[in-house]
């Protein structure tokens, strides 16, 4: 009957978000299908024999793509306090021209720049995101909308994840070229990744359908250049150490996994397609519950219980003998340790003036992205030793000290919020 009750409760919450929130949902919708086909197959695509890149190469794109996101992220949060989330949201799918070459001009330097031009213009969707639904919700829908974002970009990353794993052979096989794992042709793998950029440029239309509110306020750029937007430094350094140690961990692992698969346990791209999938559902279903999850325990606890049970699992996917096993490890670990996502990022958001959220938001991708570029270089260096190990201990290390750590600060935030609000009304 509770079940049925929350459901209920759910889908209204969700059936009453504003028509904005309902056409960044479309354009979610299309970003997710887009990445979750991109993500599978780009580094299997440049380490085709083919191709002839090998992991520490690749890794080395994501370190310079990841430090232009973290050198950007504060200046883009600033230009997204002047400009809006919606203008900020267009000029990030730009990004996609730097797509269009990586596919087709390998030369290594190229790809490097694209690499850097890519950090640097997308970062800026990345950081008006949390903004943008804030302003088009109330607080009471806050966590639905950032919850079901998640699992809608979700939902169509599984689609996209399997799609992406099969599309190539598929390709290949209907005109007429090879598609065994030592001699499969490149040609399938760009016609899927041209698909995935279509897909992106297509979120264009939801964005500009979008009405933004005359109400909101821009500031000035003098003074965001000034910094004196921001009136909440303590709370945004509280939040940027555990955001840099979980950026530091991932950076070992994350960027590689479709890489760590092929060489650690031989898995196909269609397998590894269809790994991602399954990573996605769970996460779905993960990301669905969140809220339900932080109304009942409430937002701290359940973001450093999800991540605590997470570390096992990193572990024993290095750990496990065979390919179901370390998939398992794989899905566990993904749903645990991003379905906390939603949660953190509405409490960062409620903890921050509404001045200061797209800057908080700027500062926090800065935060995750500049420790992930550094170790994300070393990993790949190590994986291609064929040292699988040392990666995953390093992440379990400092997942560790950053959940531990964003309990120490937060563990009264809560509270804290709470009663402030009891005091203005």
């Amino acid at each position: 009957m509770r079940i049925a009750s929350e459901s209920k409760q759910y889908i209204q919450r969700v059936s009453m978000l504003s028509r904005n929130a309902k056409l960044y949902l479309v354009a979610t919708s299309l970003l997710g299908l887009s990445f979750g086909i991109w993500a599978v197959i780009f580094n299997l695509y440049l380490n085709l024999k083919e191709i002839g890149f090998q992991p520490d190469f690749i890794s080395n794109m994501f370190t310079v793509g990841a430090i232009a996101t973290g050198v950007i992220a504060l200046p883009a949060g600033l230009l997204c306090e002047h400009l809006g989330p919606k203008k900020a949201l267009l000029i990030s799918l730009t990004a996609n021209l730097c797509s269009l070459v990586q596919i087709f001009t390998l030369e290594p330097s190229v790809l490097l720049l694209a690499s850097l031009i890519s950090g640097l213009v997308g970062t800026m969707g990345w950081v008006a995101s949390a903004p943008f639904m804030m302003e088009n919700s109330r607080r009471e829908e806050r966590t639905y909308l950032f919850s079901v974002r998640s699992t809608i970009m979700i939902i169509m990353g599984v689609i996209g994840s399997y799609a992406g794993g099969v599309m190539p052979d598929f390709f290949n096989a209907a005109l007429g070229m090879p598609t065994g794992a030592e001699t499969v042709s490149a040609l399938g793998y760009r016609i899927t990744l041209l698909i995935a950029v279509a897909l992106d440029i297509a979120t264009v239309a939801p964005i500009l359908l979008v009405k933004e509110s005359k109400t909101v306020q821009r500031q000035k750029i003098g003074t965001l250049l000034s910094l004196r937007n921001i009136q909440s430094p303590r709370t945004i350094i509280k939040f940027m150490i555990p955001t840099a140690l979980v950026g530091f961990g991932a950076g070992f692992i994350v960027p590689l996994f479709n890489i760590f698969f092929k060489l650690r346990f031989t898995a196909t791209t269609e397998q590894i397609g269809f790994i991602f999938a399954l990573g996605s559902v769970a996460l779905g279903v993960g990301t669905i519950a969140a809220p339900v999850i932080s109304e009942s325990i409430g937002k701290v606890k359940s973001v450093v219980v999800c991540q605590y049970l997470s570390m096992p699992f990193i572990m024993l996917m290095t750990l496990a003998p065979n390919l179901p096993m370390a998939t398992a490890a794989y899905v566990a670990r993904g749903a645990l340790m991003n379905m906390a996502g939603p949660i953190s990022a509405t409490l960062q958001m409620e903890l921050v003036t509404e001045t200061e959220r797209a800057t908080t938001n700027g500062l926090m991708v800065m935060s995750d992205s500049i420790p992930r570029a550094l170790t994300a270089s070393i990993s790949g260096g190590m994986m291609t030793g064929n040292d699988f190990y040392t990666p995953f201990l390093f992440t379990t290390l400092t997942y560790f000290a950053a959940s531990s750590l964003y309990f120490l600060f937060f563990r009264k935030a809560e509270t804290s919020a709470s009663s402030q609000r009891l005091h203005k009304n």
